[in-house]
């Protein structure tokens, strides 16, 4: 009996490692991400439809992944802030590239005129001091959304990306 389960353990150490391994192995592309079900939505099988959970980092400046595929519906974005200042995480349907928003004198990102092009705010995540990590729920229909922090300076500097939502 013993023999057994030293063999059934073995088999399972086994099949992680290799599994360990396969996920490793993927695309070069570091800057592109997909949203997985949450842990527990997969060991019930599925889950209700949509996005499950996603983590977008934010760091002084940037997003990681700057560019993220996420599964339409009910989403969650965990946004930990790896910087050293408060960030923010706003997030537009809209088809403007990322980069070319419309912006206030200062640089920031003039959201009302970001609105009055045709992009809809989705939702965002607020005041994510230094060290910190903040959640944000988001009902995500397909299409093309843009990620930026819109604290002073800070979209000018280059904290944008974008989100497709398939």
């Amino acid at each position: 009996m013993k023999v057994l389960i030293w063999r059934a353990l073995a088999l399972l150490a086994l099949v992680s490692v290799a599994g360990l391994i396969a996920i490793g192995c993927g695309s070069d592309d570091e800057t592109t991400t997909t949203a997985t079900e949450t842990e527990t939505e997969a060991a019930a099988g599925g889950g209700a439809a949509g996005g499950g959970t996603t983590e977008i980092k934010m760091g002084d400046y940037y997003f990681d992944p700057q560019n993220a595929t996420l599964k339409a519906g009910p989403t969650t974005i965990e946004a930990p802030n790896e910087g050293s200042v408060e960030h923010e995480l706003v997030l537009f349907e809209s088809n403007k590239s990322a980069a070319d928003l419309p912006t206030e004198a200062n640089g920031d990102v003039d959201e009302e005129k970001l609105e009055g092009e045709g992009g809809e705010e989705a939702g965002e995540i607020e005041d994510v001091e230094a060290g910190d990590t903040k959640s944000g729920k988001f009902n995500l229909k397909p299409g093309k959304y843009v990620m930026f922090c819109n604290l002073p300076g800070h979209y000018a500097r280059g904290m944008y990306g974008t989100v497709v939502v398939k």
